[in-house]
């Protein structure tokens, strides 16, 4: 039976960052990188043991119809994703741009803001301005148009009772809405990681913290 290698680990550690917008910022790898823990490793399901066990959200029904990823994706520039890692799980509110996310990680509780080119954490009441912040977006539909917009679904699927595409991207699946064409899920191609999408159009405009930030 295969398990998962300590490099999944550090994978999904970059990975997290990323999803955050905040890869590079150091003070979050920092916060990160001590955090060593071999009984976090998973074994793998063995094929015997994945072909008896069919979730409510996958499907292998090929679909009817495959329109290109660049013509099924609609997009808002607000929304939340909930992330989930081996590490821990997360919050991310996004509007126009901006970003704040509550997670916890190892059971220690963050707020990360990233607001035009300035970026906070907030720890244990705490709060400090990064000297590195990252400018890659979480996920960039300009990005997706362009690299994967010939691709078709690999099938269709349901999320949530709702009727998906399911396309192949950036190592990992994205599931589309067939009726609105927002996503609703992307999921790593190794399960290091899952991010759920909803309330597209409906956030609010974010402000920095309401407290003293110094730079870090």
């Amino acid at each position: 039976m295969e398990s998962r290698t300590t490099a999944n680990s550090h994978s999904g550690r970059r990975r997290f960052l990323q999803l955050l917008g905040l890869a590079g910022t150091g003070v979050l790898a920092g916060c990160l990188g001590d955090s060593e823990d071999d009984d976090s490793v998973a074994d793998e399901p063995t094929d015997d043991e994945s072909a008896d066990e069919p979730t409510d959200d996958e499907s292998t029904d090929e679909p009817t119809d495959s329109p290109e990823l660049r013509d099924a994706l609609n997009w808002e520039t607000s929304y939340i994703m909930e992330l989930a890692v081996p590490l821990g799980s997360g919050t991310t509110f996004v509007y126009e741009g901006d970003t704040y996310t509550q997670w916890t990680i190892d059971g220690v509780e963050m707020e990360a803001y990233r607001i035009g080119t300035d970026a906070y954490i907030v720890v244990d009441g705490e709060c400090l301005r990064p000297d590195v912040v990252s400018d890659d977006e979480i996920f960039e539909p300009d990005r997706l148009r362009a690299e994967f917009g010939e691709v078709v679904p690999d099938e269709r699927s349901t999320i949530d009772g709702q009727e998906a595409y399911v396309f192949s991207v950036d190592d990992g699946f994205l599931y589309v809405s067939v009726e609105s064409g927002y996503p609703l899920r992307f999921e790593d191609e190794d399960d290091s990681a899952v991010i759920n999408f909803h309330s597209w159009g409906e956030t609010e405009p974010i402000s920095p913290p309401d407290m003293d930030c110094p730079e870090g």
